[in-house]
Order: C-alpha cells, then structure tokens, then sequence
C-alpha cells in the first residue's frame, strides 16, 4: 500500500472515522533486524551435526545456503526480511512476532483448533529471526553454549516460515505435542524439529507453497482494529492488547481473544507506548479505560 508524506504526517481525525490509511502511520511496525552487526564464527562448519536444521544430503555450508534459497520468497534476504512485507503475530521472544502472511494466517487457524481441541492457546516463542539474532545463536551453538542453530542465512526463522510452539508442544510425548504431531501438517505446519540432528519437538515449519502476498486483513476501511502494546504503559504492562474503534476499546485478555478477532480479518498492529497513546487519543478513548477486562464504548 503506497503512502504520501500527507498520509504519514496528517493526525487522525476522529470526526473522519477509522481511516485505515492515516491509522497505519501510527501503527507502522518496527524494524525486525538488528542495527549492529554481529561477527560470525564460521570454524568447525563442515559436518552435518554442526550446521543445525539440515538434511542428510547437506554436507558443507555452500550446500545448506543453496538448499536455503528453495524457500525463498519475494525476493528478500533471509534474515533482512523488511517488517512490512511480514505478518504480525505474538511471540515471547521481542522482535520475533512476525511471520509469512499465509504462514500467519494458516497458524491462526491451527491456533484455535489446537485451544478447542488441547485447553490452551498455541503460543509461539519465537518466529522469524534476523540474520544477526542468528548468527548469536550460531556462535553460542558452535561454542557449546546454545542449542541448535542452523548457519546464518539457511534457516526458515529467518525466512518468516519457522515457529518455535510452547504451550506444551516443546515436551516430546506430552498431549498438546502429540496433537500438534497429528494435525498441524493438515494447516501446512510440518513437526520438521522431530528429524534435526538434536531433536527440537517445539521446532515447526511452514511448508504451504508460496503464492504471494494475500493481506490477511479486511481490504476496506475497518471498524475496528486491534492494538498491543510492545512497551509497558503507564496504566499496565508490555503486552497489553485492545480492540478499538471510535470511542470504543475492548481489552483482549487472552491470545484465543486476539487470534479469533484476527481469523475474521480485524488488522492488528504491534505499537510502542507513543503510537499506542497516539491511536488511543485519536480515537477519542479516555485512558482510564486502559484497564484489565475494560469494555468502554461512549456514544
């Protein structure tokens, strides 16, 4: 979606109603890859069990990179992928909740379906990776400090198509594992951490081919949007996420709250605390509304 400089700079003007052009200015995401670079230790790159989430027939790092490029897309980097080509979603991990837009829409509805079936969201710890947070895996991994790490650039984290599952899915044997085994390759999320040379149960990739960019969002100027706060406010913590609207604003407590209001199209953006207040003021919500379990709406 292109923008004029009018588009970024012009407030939202609430007698206008929610102008989804003029809200994005406010509800860009941040950069995803890290501003310093990070030295890579390549030593010791040369056996299968050193280059991570790789298959037998890799046997040197010009084969895993090659093997990396069948899962390009869009012409990115792996790693250096721009956040605005990428889908949000929530994760643990701070700077890591982005994914392929059909990756995120497919783990949304897997998401539920493994709520209904298990009791419990599906919740992500990490999902795409920047090159550089890869090559500190990396390093650790070679020192023999970290886990498992793929070489920079052949992972599918940093391709937006890798998520690492919590929510019990990380216990090999455990029943939200068991059901995420049998039934998340139907919504394209292979268990593909179950063939690594050290075994990552949590570990899941999406393996749907790639069609292009189809935006998970509703085309037309919504009614509401959601907004999750990625900094603490000042009336709650980090991760406090809302549904708002003209003079209105639902707390969404949960993560089955945020991803059943995203499955029907609701755009969602991830706000430090200025755009967050910014978004809230615009839409002429008091802040005392920002409490746990609020429902505020004022005709």
């Amino acid at each position: 979606m292109d923008r004029s400089a009018d588009d970024v700079a012009a407030p939202l003007d609430p007698g206008r109603g929610l102008d989804r052009r003029r809200l994005l200015s406010y509800a860009a995401v941040t950069a995803v890859t890290a501003s310093s670079a990070v030295a890579l230790d390549a030593h010791r790159a040369s056996a299968v069990s050193s280059l991570g989430e790789t298959g037998a027939s890799v046997q040197s790092v010009a084969q895993a990179l090659a093997a990396a490029q069948t899962t390009a897309w869009g012409g990115h980097t792996n790693g250096r992928i721009p956040a605005g080509a990428l889908t949000p979603v929530v994760a643990s991990v701070a700077g890591s909740g982005y994914l392929r837009t059909d990756a995120a829409r497919q783990y949304l509805a897997l998401s539920l379906a493994f709520s209904n079936a298990v009791g419990t969201p599906l919740a992500i710890t990490e999902g795409y990776r920047s090159y550089d947070r890869q090559v500190e895996y990396w390093n650790l991994y070679q020192a023999g400090k970290g886990n498992l790490a793929a070489y920079p650039g052949t992972s599918n984290h940093g391709w937006g198509i890798s998520c690492d599952f919590g929510a019990g899915v990380a216990t090999s044997g455990s029943a939200a594992k068991r059901w995420m085994d049998a039934n998340a390759p139907a919504y394209g999320w292979s268990p593909t951490g179950n063939t690594f040379s050290r075994p990552e149960p949590w570990h899941f990739d999406y393996v749907g081919n790639y069609v292009g960019d189809i935006p998970l969002a509703v085309e037309s100027d919504p009614d509401v949007v959601i907004i999750r706060a990625s900094q603490g406010l000042d009336e709650q913590q980090a991760g406090y996420t809302a549904l708002v609207g003209l003079h209105s604003l639902r707390h969404l407590s949960s993560l089955d709250m945020i991803n059943s209001m995203r499955v029907i199209g609701t755009p969602y953006f991830e706000l430090d605390r200025s755009r967050f207040y910014d978004v809230i003021n615009s839409m002429g919500i008091p802040r005392s509304s920002l409490t746990q379990d609020a429902d505020y709406f004022r005709r």
